[in-house]
């Protein structure tokens, strides 16, 4: 498995060395555990060489310890050098010490303050609308952003208009069937929290919380909307 800091060890020693300050291998663990999952769900994109935490010197390094509590990081991102900063807080209102090695995982909670997802899309496919190739379109697909609230407008095929209602039935039942997969697979793609769809004129809109599904959704439901072959254009905004 992949890890977003790299070994743990060599995340210690570096923390140690540029900044004079002990973080434990127990707290880096469970940053890791949870920070991975939470940026594969809000960007659909898996941490590896080309994707992880690592460390810069353009920025100022800082540490702010409280109820809730933030550190300065870096995110790599094919090549670009990313200012991140870190989050944590607990359930139990303990305050948790980077040196701290008696890390309940289940009670602090770590995230991203203000993780720009459009960036991360742009740095790791330049040129790309979606962090993954989709060919072969019936459609003409235009992303004007990608989050995880999202609209989908499908504008459609004249002949197809007076369809719009069997249309709107065909798209729930495959995110119904999605989410009834996931939770045979104890959820891990992940579950779209609701979707709530309207006919306009020639178009058929989608308000969606793509939730812990995440917009790694897109790769098989822009495929599917294509099979459908009732479309002229498909807009996420």
């Amino acid at each position: 498995m992949t890890t977003l800091f790299g070994t743990g060890q060599s995340t210690v020693d570096t923390f140690q060395s540029l900044y004079k300050l002990t973080i434990s291998i127990e707290f880096v663990s469970c940053m890791d555990l949870q920070l991975n999952s939470l940026l594969f769900l809000e960007t659909g994109l898996k941490t590896g060489k080309q994707l992880c935490i690592s460390w810069a010197s353009e920025w100022e390094f800082f540490l702010e310890k409280g109820k809730t509590s933030k550190v300065a990081f870096s995110l790599f991102a094919n090549h670009n050098w990313n200012p991140i900063t870190i989050m944590w807080k607990s359930n139990s209102g303990r305050i948790y010490e980077l040196h701290d090695t008696d890390i309940d995982c289940d009670d602090i909670e770590f995230w991203f303050e203000n993780l720009d997802v459009a960036l991360i899309h742009k740095q790791m496919f330049p040129g790309d609308q979606l962090p993954f190739k989709v060919k072969n379109l019936t459609y003409q697909l235009v992303v004007a952003r990608i989050s995880m609230d999202c609209t989908f407008e499908l504008t459609l095929k004249e002949i197809h208009v007076a369809d719009a209602g069997k249309i709107i039935e065909s798209i729930d039942s495959y995110f119904a069937n999605f989410n009834e997969r996931s939770e045979k697979r104890k959820r891990k793609p992940g579950l779209i929290h609701s979707y709530h769809p309207k006919a306009d004129g020639n178009k058929i809109i989608y308000d969606i919380d793509l939730g812990s599904a995440g917009p790694a959704i897109f790769k098989n439901l822009l495929p599917y909307l294509s099979s459908l072959n009732y479309f002229t254009r498909v807009e996420i905004g």
